[in-house]
């Protein structure tokens, strides 16, 4: 990874809207800006394209990178001779060849591999891989399409994250760990600190060549499936996905050492954390910026170093916890994907027991007719408003 001395470049396109052609232009000329995708891609090559595929979700609502994006890179990786695979882990109801075909119907992405003829993904492989340089993590679960790619091209969405605040180039890459096993990494790193760190290791092992950054409509809010969509009018591209963080952080008015990846980073000298010290190409920063872009408080950052006897009543007080509201109908996928099993089903509808809810936000993540709130404590809102 780079060192902070090191002015990372980042384009930063004008795009206002998902129009294929409009699409196609700011996305060319972002990578044309960092020297082409020839710099990146080498005939022959396979190239995994990563974008954030979270649920089964029509792309207006902003919880899926848009198709056009990904037709955009997918075009660009092919005249560069690469041969495209498409993949994520997202979450597939049932998990069978119709609910990756209905999936991937429903994204836009069965279109974008029609027109373009780009494989999807349609299977779940596991694998488990040495990381001698990982920090936290010595072995890194993955699945087969990334050890089997030759570059990856990581293709997010910018969005609000209920835990570490920001899904987007960096978050973007755990999609790479299989399944049932993110719960597993929820359990073990319950801090976003931690979390934040092993988030780094995961960019470390998978190595994306570039991120091409959806934030055309990115989502704010209760982020990363039920959230808001918000206007934004930007691509943004760069090989080191911290760097396009930060500026993606910049566009929408927040500090960007305010997010535990980039604080992260930081620590690990790759970043400044400070847009000034990138090498910013494209159109105007000041143009491109826009406000009343919410950002979630976060998951556990503020008692990442407290002691272990405190969390507990910090936990309650300071930290927000899922609620399920009225519109949920019993689809159990909560149940199923709650990494410490303290979701039950009673009279029709999700319970949660909030005195083991170790706030990973998986229900909040997963549930697909958004019936789990995000609530902030009394004390957390009084202290908010305090600070005001």
């Amino acid at each position: 990874m780079p060192s902070r001395n090191m002015r990372q470049n980042v384009s930063i396109l004008r795009c206002d809207g998902y129009e294929t052609a409009q699409v196609e232009t700011a996305v060319r000329r972002a990578v044309d800006l960092l020297g082409g995708m020839g710099r990146f891609v080498e005939p022959g090559q396979r190239v995994l394209i990563k974008p954030n595929l979270l649920l089964a979700s029509d792309p207006a609502r902003a919880v899926v990178t848009h198709p056009s994006v990904v037709r955009a890179v997918v075009i660009l990786v092919q005249e560069a001779g690469g041969r495209v695979l498409i993949a994520d882990n997202p979450f597939v109801i049932p998990m069978t060849h119709q609910g990756w075909e209905a999936l991937y119907r429903q994204t836009g992405m069965a279109a974008v591999a029609a027109e373009t003829g780009a494989e999807l993904n349609m299977q779940l492989i596991a694998q488990q891989r040495p990381h001698p340089d990982g920090k936290l993590l010595k072995m890194v679960d993955t699945s087969s399409f990334v050890t089997e790619a030759d570059v990856v091209i990581s293709v997010p969405k910018l969005k609000t994250h209920g835990l570490m605040r920001l899904t987007g180039a960096v978050k973007n890459l755990f999609g790479t760990v299989p399944g049932a096993i993110k719960q597993g990494y929820h359990v073990k790193l319950q801090t976003a600190d931690r979390f934040a760190e092993m988030l780094l290791d995961i960019v470390t092992f998978v190595q994306p060549v570039l991120t091409v950054m959806d934030a055309v409509v990115g989502m704010d809010g209760d982020g990363p499936s039920a959230g808001a969509p918000f206007p934004i009018g930007a691509i943004l591209a760069g090989p080191d996905p911290n760097a396009v963080d930060v500026a993606a952080l910049s566009v929408v008015g927040h500090d960007p050492a305010s997010v535990p990846t980039v604080a992260a980073a930081m620590r690990r000298g790759w970043t400044t954390g400070d847009v000034t010290g990138l090498n910013l190409l494209g159109d105007d920063l000041d143009t491109l910026r826009v406000e009343g872009y919410r950002l979630p408080p976060g998951g556990r950052s503020a008692m990442d170093h407290l002691p272990h006897f405190l969390r507990r009543l910090g936990t309650q007080q300071l930290v927000a916890s899922p609620h399920v509201t009225a519109r949920c109908v019993g689809c159990r996928l909560c149940i199923e994907n709650c990494p410490v099993e303290t979701i039950t089903q009673v009279d029709g509808r999700a319970r949660i027991n909030l005195a083991n809810c170790i706030r990973c936000y998986c229900c909040h993540e997963v549930c697909p007719e958004q019936a789990i709130e995000l609530r902030q404590p009394m004390l957390r809102r009084m202290l908010m408003w305090l600070g005001q």
